[in-house]
């Protein structure tokens, strides 16, 4: 076995530095399942294809136990084979001719005595007799009835009661985010398709798609849900309803289908489409409780539906990793929901933008198109010196309630940092993306442990790693606000104007140092406590901007 390892991607969850066995060993786990991506030589497969690829050069083919073959046929007859053949005859005189076939041994020849005439008539009616009489015992052992005393009409094998019981129907609710909802994800994933063209749900997929295996359990409906329904006790062919509702912020949302896969146990897996009320939840800006109820029906008959009570988290509220088992293995990256909080479109970017102009260090806002690095370097200064000028501050409030299944952290959207002239790490970093991705400066939002901080790219596309930019810097100095800048002297005018240039400087070092002394985990992508989130790519992955709301 070779020492190349491989990256494993599933929904925005990263696996890395994957040994082929520890591959197969996590797909035989459940740890692991098909429908995950691999790179392979600069390629992107679905991993059963890959796995299928590999098992026959690193293992022998499983034995089988083969039904009865019939020889093929050849000139009529079976073609001669070479454990069957009789031994060879020896070799004629010459001169003499070779008789068609040996004659029997005679009793002179020390052969054994003939047979009485009677002998075989014997033995075939004997035969026949015997036969006749087991045919009439089967006959009746089959349609005798059971000990139970049921006709034959009902009767049912052993092993069809023994299936029964073992498939009792049962339903319990199934959730990416545990016992939590979380306005955010839904809404900034609302148009995200996890794998394109290819379908995960059984009642979508054609014969292009992965198809599970034995440890995996099926999914249908909706395979990009974040709620569902976990069913056992089904059956192929079987006819199943599931329903959704939870008044207030979902319409009831259902999904309707043929079984036609099913993993251990009968089980399987329902996302329905849920009707989410959007605007409900973008209102959302505390926790509550909200209860879920969840019922379904088996062939018309209705199982014993459930109520659920959830927590609905506040839309400030952004989860960025789920957790995984007990050894904390296992979990999904949700960091990309961080570029949800960015939003180029809110109309306060235009008021920041405004305030830029007006101090004068640049005349307009071009992006790339001057193909000049200062002139974009200039750009982004004079955002960074309107925002110093609206009195941001540092402010460590990044605490939310606790979460059992999910880190996540709040995040203040632009109007709410701006109105309170407060800025976490996060928030100031969403700040300023938010006004360069309106100019077409293309931003990152840098994750390293505990913190977080910009990052933009000096030229359009680069393939180098972006210039990092320490946003808490912000509130480094006291400078007077754009409104009145007009009534400043001159000298101080240009003392403000150099004070806040040399902290734009000092961020761009103190960023650039980290962006650099962790770049190495920042690419690899296996550390979830370290990610390089591009504002650009996350737009093209559909992960949508949470709009800007009066209510919120």
């Amino acid at each position: 076995m070779s020492d190349t390892t491989y990256t494993l991607e599933w929904r925005g969850t990263v696996k890395s530095g994957l040994s082929y066995e520890d591959i197969e060993a996590g797909l035989v786990s459940g740890d692991l399942h098909t429908l995950y991506k691999i790179q392979v030589n600069g390629r992107r497969l679905v991993l059963r294809d890959f796995v299928e690829q590999q098992r026959p050069l690193l293992a022998p083919p499983p034995v089988r136990n083969l039904p009865p073959q019939v020889l093929p046929q050849f000139n009529g007859d079976a073609l001669p084979r070479p454990d069957l053949q009789p031994a060879a005859l020896p070799p004629a005189p010459i001169g003499k001719v070779v008789p068609a076939s040996l004659p029997l041994p005679s009793l002179s020849a020390g052969g054994k005595a003939p047979k009485p005439v009677w002998f075989w008539p014997a033995i075939i009616l004997s035969s026949t007799t015997c036969l006749l009489i087991g045919v009439v015992l089967i006959y009746l052992s089959a349609t005798a009835p059971t000990r139970s005393g049921s006709s034959s009409g009902s009767t049912q094998t052993a092993e069809t009661k023994s299936e029964e019981k073992l498939t009792e129907p049962k339903l319990l609710p199934a959730s990416v985010t545990g016992k939590e909802i979380f306005p955010s994800a839904l809404i900034s994933t609302a148009t995200v398709d996890w794998n394109g063209e290819e379908q995960s749900a059984e009642d979508k997929k054609t014969d292009k798609d992965a198809q599970i295996r034995k440890h995996e359990v099926p999914i249908y409906g909706d395979e990009n849900g974040w709620l569902g329904v976990d069913l056992e006790g089904l059956k192929k062919g079987m006819q199943v309803s599931v329903e959704i509702t939870a008044e207030g912020f979902m319409k009831p949302s259902k999904w309707q289908g043929t079984i036609t896969t099913l993993g251990k146990d009968g089980r399987a897996i329902i996302f329905p489409k849920v009707m989410w009320d959007y605007e409900a939840l973008i209102k959302v800006n505390q926790q509550r409780p909200l209860n879920v109820i969840f019922s379904a029906s088996l062939d018309g008959a209705a199982l014993r539906g459930i109520t659920e009570t959830y927590t609905l988290r506040s839309i400030n509220d952004c989860p960025f990793f789920i957790k995984g088992d007990k050894s904390g293995q296992n979990g999904t990256n949700l960091d990309f929901l961080f570029a949800a909080y960015v939003n180029e479109n809110h109309p306060q970017v235009q008021e920041i933008l405004k305030e830029a102009l007006k101090t004068g260090t640049v005349k307009q806002f071009d992006g790339y198109l001057s193909e000049d690095r200062e002139q974009v370097l200039k750009q982004i200064f004079s955002v960074w010196n309107a925002l110093q000028r609206r009195g941001i501050k540092y402010s460590n409030v990044a605490f939310t309630t606790p979460s059992d299944s999910v880190y996540c952290q709040t995040v203040r959207f632009m109007d709410q940092s701006i109105n309170s002239q407060q800025a976490n790490c996060v928030d100031g970093s969403v700040l300023m993306a938010s006004v360069l991705q309106k100019i077409g400066i293309q931003s990152y939002l840098v994750i390293i442990p505990g913190h977080c901080f910009l990052a933009f790219d000096l030229i359009p596309n680069s393939a180098g790693l972006p210039i990092g930019l320490e946003t808490t810097m912000l509130g480094n100095n006291e400078i007077t606000e754009v409104a009145n800048i007009d009534l400043l002297p001159a000298k101080t005018f240009l003392k403000e104007h150099e004070d806040s240039q040399k902290t734009f400087f000092a961020a761009l070092k103190s960023g650039n140092a980290d962006l650099q002394g962790y770049a190495r985990k920042l690419q690899s992508g296996d550390n979830p406590e370290f990610g390089l989130i591009s504002i650009k790519d996350s737009r093209k992955k559909g992960i949508m901007p949470i709009p800007f709301t009066m209510d919120k």
